[in-house]
């Protein structure tokens, strides 16, 4: 029997949202003897998976993750162009389970002192006070800072005026590999519009998926099946159907100018701290996580809300310039399009090739 939620229990913290930015605030806040309440929609942390599951373990910086959570590592990416083999790049990795560790952090977060509700859907935020349905009844609770940490659709940006104007939208299957595959590879076709196609090997398996614009000329669907019978050609893939099939919204505005407003705070994906180029967003959201979980706990301790400001200025120093040059590379990347060779283009918006880090001076 689902033990009933005390609506009159008093919090000092309430985060919106369970994933790595959600778990990580709010471990980082219950740690500190803080009351936290976390609300999480899904009924498993976790699951579905929706992310391509890799990470350059140069990103990895303080992220400890358990074993388990480790699918396969990898030393290098392989970028195409138009089916061609571009550049091979030393890029070392982890491709991960990225439900163990979702589900890792949670407990971290519980653990630490924070009660983490499942199947607990927000449907409304207002100066402090959260509506959240659960268990078949309407919830009201309040808490003097609030954590969006609810996703690219995050209902606690919108709520601010702050919702992600652009995304990348993407489809991906994992599927069984013929033979081992010991890098990444990443695939750039002019049909897939200002996004990519990818193969993330996971031992046995490869996550294998589409990303791009809306403005496309095919779907994503047809788009993904297309690259598949490509990788068959190629040897990598056999007739087996998928194992998976997932599919998702990826932030690709960059981050609004603020995403701290009267005792809210907003992080990871909900706060457009995903890169804009990569799609990236896993250890941005974790590092933004700890500074927005610091940042509440000072202003907790010296009694002024002011210092939740911390939380701004410490993601900016840290992230702003690489979040700033991937708008820019995206927002020009997607203006050529079709205007420049190809190959050109890719080398001038790819991280893996020196001209992406060249700064234009006229």
């Amino acid at each position: 029997m689902r033990e009933p939620f005390p609506s009159t229990d008093p919090w000092d913290l309430v985060v919106i949202g369970c994933g790595p930015a959600g778990s990580t605030t709010a471990r980082v806040a219950a740690e500190a003897g803080l009351r936290v309440l976390v609300l999480e929609k899904r009924r498993r942390i976790g699951r579905p998976v929706f992310c391509a599951e890799y990470i350059p373990r140069a990103l990895l910086g303080e992220v400890a993750l358990p074993v388990e959570a480790v699918a396969q590592e990898v030393e290098h990416m392989v970028t195409w162009i138009q089916g061609k083999v571009a550049v091979r790049r030393r890029l070392p990795g982890i491709i991960l389970h990225r439900d163990i560790m979702d589900e890792a952090l949670a407990m971290q977060a519980r653990q630490a002192g924070a009660r983490i509700l499942t199947q607990a859907r927000v449907v409304a935020i207002h100066q402090g006070a959260i509506r959240f349905l659960h268990g078949g009844r309407l919830h009201l609770v309040r808490s003097p800072v609030i954590i969006g940490a609810d996703g690219p659709l995050s209902l606690t940006a919108r709520s601010l005026g702050l919702g992600c104007r652009d995304h990348l939208a993407s489809l991906q299957v994992e599927v069984p590999l013929l033979r081992p595959l010991e890098e990444t590879e990443v695939h750039f076709l002019p049909e897939i519009y200002a996004g990519y196609a990818w193969v993330f090997p996971k031992g046995a398996t490869a996550n294998v998926g589409v990303a791009m614009r809306r403005r496309g000329t095919g779907s994503l669907s047809g788009l993904l099946m297309g690259f598949l019978d490509d990788l068959r050609k190629r040897g990598l893939l056999g007739a087996d159907p998928p194992l998976r099939r997932t599919g998702g919204l990826i932030p690709a505005s960059g981050p609004p100018h603020r995403t701290t407003e009267k005792g809210v705070l907003l992080v990871g994906d909900a706060a457009g701290q995903t890169d804009p180029i990569t799609g990236g967003g896993i250890p941005a959201a974790i590092l933004c996580g700890k500074m927005a979980g610091g940042a509440v706990v000072e202003a907790s301790k010296k009694g002024d809300p002011t210092h939740l400001d911390l939380y701004e200025a410490a993601w900016r120093d840290r992230l702003g310039r690489s979040l700033q040059r991937a708008l820019r590379r995206r927002r020009s990347m997607e203006e050529q399009w079709h205007r420049k060779p190809f190959h050109l283009l890719i080398r001038e918006h790819w991280i893996a090739f020196r001209q992406y880090y060249e700064e234009k001076t006229s």
